[in-house]
């Protein structure tokens, strides 16, 4: 799932250049040697921090601006739902075959490995037969804790969204009604926040970490068009700077649940972009694995386009709970006074909570 990852920095230059170092973990000898990257001291670095930061400023700016748009029927959310169940199992069963864990180029060695691996093939086959889904889900969570004892707690981190996935197919299936009305409206918003784990924990773990071999796949797959075109200036370690940038606002984005279905479009589109590139080059195999990894992705991307940020967790509701919170504590008591009727009680919920 590394390259679902790609975003781009401003409009089509910097989304396809996201897309590009996204891939630095799967197409990427793991022992070729990175080149320099930028310090935390580097006037560019420091330049883009803040130019990250004015973006999820004005994310949070825009979300206010936009229409809330209407909650899709229960047939439609029922299919979508099914697609990411679906390809999740198959992605999950494919990469094992290979004999790796989560993604193609995670591949397991030693016993436990190769129990990790029979593990998310059974997952796989209860995804993709459409049973036993509390029980796979619960598994889901366990591989995602064998991954981070194989493999680190940071590369876990960018399968979060493993964990997401996990949670909403667990918050979906629970049988009790009245504890399903109360918890299954925070499954999308699960699914939403760990996506954006994801997407930052890569960032950080593959562009804007020392360790990060970006710069060596852009030399590699000659992804860098704007040097070709001239901008010399953006040379291939500042392509991944931007890329690893704008990969961690969307990621940030999304925790926070404000313009959620314009960062996943923009993801969408890069997904596609990407795999296109490759095929143009002619490099079907890489198509094709990286096709096996957005499996997952994909499905996600259909539901937060669907469904958006979710009912519970945004942090634009934070900010309105708390100015309503304040105001009716004052404008009952003045309502008391002017008129000598009693303060009604204060209610916090919202009118429509359900997925």
């Amino acid at each position: 799932m590394t390259t679902w990852t790609k975003t781009g920095v401003t409009a089509a230059m910097c989304l396809i250049g996201t897309a590009a170092s996204a891939h630095v973990n799967w197409f990427v000898e793991s022992d070729a040697e990175p080149l320099a990257n930028f310090s935390a001291t580097d006037p560019v670095f420091l330049s883009w921090c803040v130019l990250a930061f004015l973006m999820v400023i004005f994310s949070i700016w825009l979300d206010g601006k936009l229409p809330t748009l209407r909650v899709a029927q229960t047939k439609m959310r029922h299919d979508f739902m099914e697609i990411l169940r679906v390809f999740t199992g198959m992605s999950f069963l494919l990469t094992a075959y290979e004999g790796a864990l989560v993604a193609p180029h995670k591949v397991a060695d030693g016993s436990f490995g190769l129990l990790l691996v029979v593990m998310q093939a059974v997952i796989g086959i209860m995804l993709i037969a459409n049973r036993w889904i509390k029980t796979a889900a619960v598994l889901m969570l366990v591989l995602h804790a064998g991954v981070a004892v194989k493999f680190g707690i940071l590369p876990a981190l960018e399968y979060a969204i493993i964990i997401g996935i996990a949670f909403f197919l667990l918050l979906n299936s629970i049988e009790d009604e009245a504890r399903r009305n109360l918890l299954k409206p925070y499954s999308v918003d699960a699914l939403r926040i760990w996506t954006g784990i994801s997407l930052v924990a890569l960032a950080l773990g593959e562009k804007l970490a020392p360790s990060a071999l970006g710069q060596v796949f852009l030399a590699q797959y000659q992804w860098n068009f704007l040097e070709a075109l001239g901008f010399t200036f953006f040379d291939d370690r500042l392509f991944v700077l931007s890329a690893g940038m704008v990969e961690a606002v969307i990621g940030i984005v999304l925790i926070l649940g404000t313009t959620v279905r314009l960062a996943v479009l923009a993801l969408s589109i890069m997904m596609a972009v990407s795999n296109i590139v490759f095929i143009v080059q002619g490099n079907n195999e890489a198509a094709l694995v990286e096709f096996i990894g957005h499996m997952p992705i994909i499905g996600v991307a259909l539901l937060l386009l669907l469904l958006g940020y979710g009912q519970r967790l945004k942090i634009t509701d934070v900010f309105s709970a708390r100015r309503l919170s304040s105001s009716e504590r004052r404008s009952p008591i003045l309502n008391a006074f002017n008129f000598g009727q009693s303060p009604k009680p204060i209610s916090m919920e919202h009118g429509n909570d359900k997925i």
